[in-house]
Parts: C-alpha cells; structure tokens; sequence
C-alpha cells in the first residue's frame, strides 16, 4: 500500500470514528442550551425580581453553571473536531497533491484545516454562550468578542501563509498544463494549415 492509499484510509477512519461523537456531544450542548436558556435562566429571572423572591444573584450564578456545563461538552466537540478536520485535510491532501503527498504537505494541511476548525468551534461556542455570558455580565460579551475577532484574524493570516506555498504550486502546474494545452493547439493549427 503506497502513501497515498494509506493516509486517504487513515482519513476515512477519522471521519468514521469522530462524526458520532460529534453529533452525540452537539446535541447534548444543544440541550443544555436549550434548557438553560428557555427554562433555567428565565426561572432564576423571576426569582431575582427583587419584588417577588429577592434572589438577585441567581440569574449570574444559574448562568455560569451553565456556561461551565457548555464549556466542558464543547471542549469535547472540540477534540473530536479537530481529529475529524485531520481527517478532512488527509483526504484533501490525497485529492489535490496525489502522488506528490508527502509527511510535510499533510502536516501543513492538518495544520491550516485543524485551525479553521477551532475557529469555526469558537465561533459557534460564542453564539452559543452569548445568552449565558450576557446573564452574568454583558460586558465580558463584549470583551470576549473583541479577543475573538482579533484571534479570528490571526488564524485567517496563518491559514494563508500555510497554504500559500500550496496555492502557488497549484497555480504553477495549472499554468504548465495550460501552455502544453496551447502549444499543442498551435501545432495542430499549424499542421491543418500545411
């Protein structure tokens, strides 16, 4: 078995082991989302209306259980998600580079792919606990947005320094490929000239 076989089955079984787990643990997220939005939070609501209970720091407290609770099944999602863009980025590997893969292209694959994965989690996990995060305080929303961004871009900019070299081998083959397509074109032109 070449290389090329055995990392494009190495990624199939990533994608066959990490999808269940995924599904499983985004769905257990959602349901303590779910919940902790549309029941938990408005319970501790009402019982922090100072008119009615006077449990004015149950809300914050209701809300941080709940966001350490999402924290810890999406830090599972996570790991699951990041073996499973391995897996992607082997299978990409395998489809764009062929005979050409070697150990350091499917590691800057698995490196650019592992790191648009953490950045479409967190994004995801941001939207998931902005509910949470404005409970206890809207301003850490705020903050956590602006270190978001300022992450997102930094990813985006080593993402496209990792495949920038890629890119352009691309290119450079996709150019030699289209000047022997035209030199033959002209040959042939040349021939039915003659």
């Amino acid at each position: 078995m070449d290389m090329e076989e055995k990392v494009y089955e190495e990624g199939i079984l990533k994608l066959k082991e990490n999808i269940p787990q995924i599904i499983i643990n985004l769905v257990v997220a959602g349901l303590i989302w779910l919940f902790g939005i549309l029941v938990f939070i408005p319970i501790a609501d009402m019982l922090g209306n100072p008119y009615l209970f006077g449990l004015s720091a149950l809300k914050p407290i209701i809300s941080a259980i709940i966001a350490i609770a999402l924290i810890i099944v999406l830090l599972r999602v996570t790991k699951d998600f990041g073996e499973l863009m391995d897996g992607v980025a082997d299978i990409i590997a395998v489809k764009l580079a062929g005979k050409r893969i070697n150990e350091e292209k499917l590691k800057k694959y698995r490196r650019g792919l592992r790191g648009l994965a953490y950045l479409i989690v967190a994004i995801i996990a941001y939207l998931f606990f902005l509910p949470v995060i404005s409970g206890i305080t809207p301003v850490l929303a705020g903050i956590i947005l602006i270190i978001l961004v300022l992450w997102a871009v930094t990813v985006l900019i080593n993402i496209g320094h990792i495949f920038s070299e890629e890119i352009e081998e691309g290119i450079r083959i996709a150019t030699e490929k289209l000047e022997k397509a035209l030199e033959k074109s002209k040959k042939e032109k040349i021939q039915d000239n003659e």
